[in-house]
């Protein structure tokens, strides 16, 4: 049997699209949820990507038992609350760039992932884009 991972979006920007469209590809996780504060814009998210529950309250999305992660598309200042949120419920999370404003954020959302015993993720694939690697080996060099 294979395992399904069960997904809610936070958020219905243009980000969050095009995680769905990414999530629609992949043949082990299943999206039940969007929600969205700005009325009707989850329900028509819905109804684009056939997604069958939308809200306006993200906490109602994260009281459903049925979803194990959320991925977090919201605009950055909310990713700490969120996230924070989203542990306390018991859901995993992916997290779109940036993760949070600074450090102590960081340090918080960490924290509460940990004592709830679940998964932050960052989806972030440009960190091993080449530049940045060759930043890397310049910073562990000592050059810079």
């Amino acid at each position: 049997m294979k395992n399904i991972v069960r997904v809610g979006l936070i958020g219905s920007n243009f980000i969050s699209k095009i995680h769905a469209r990414s999530l629609l590809q992949c043949h082990s996780a299943e999206i039940l949820a969007v929600c969205s504060p700005t009325p009707g814009n989850a329900s028509e998210f819905a109804g684009q990507f056939d997604i069958p529950h939308s809200f306006t309250d993200h906490q109602q999305m994260l009281e459903m038992e049925e979803i194990d992660m959320v991925v977090i598309g919201a605009p950055n200042d909310v990713h700490c609350q969120l996230t924070c949120e989203a542990a306390a419920a018991g859901k995993h999370v992916v997290l779109e760039k940036p993760m949070c404003l600074n450090l102590s954020e960081a340090d918080r959302m960490i924290q509460a992932c940990q004592v709830a015993g679940v998964k932050l993720m960052y989806a972030e694939e440009l960190c091993f884009a080449p530049k940045y690697v060759r930043l890397k080996q310049l910073l562990d060099s000592g050059a810079l």
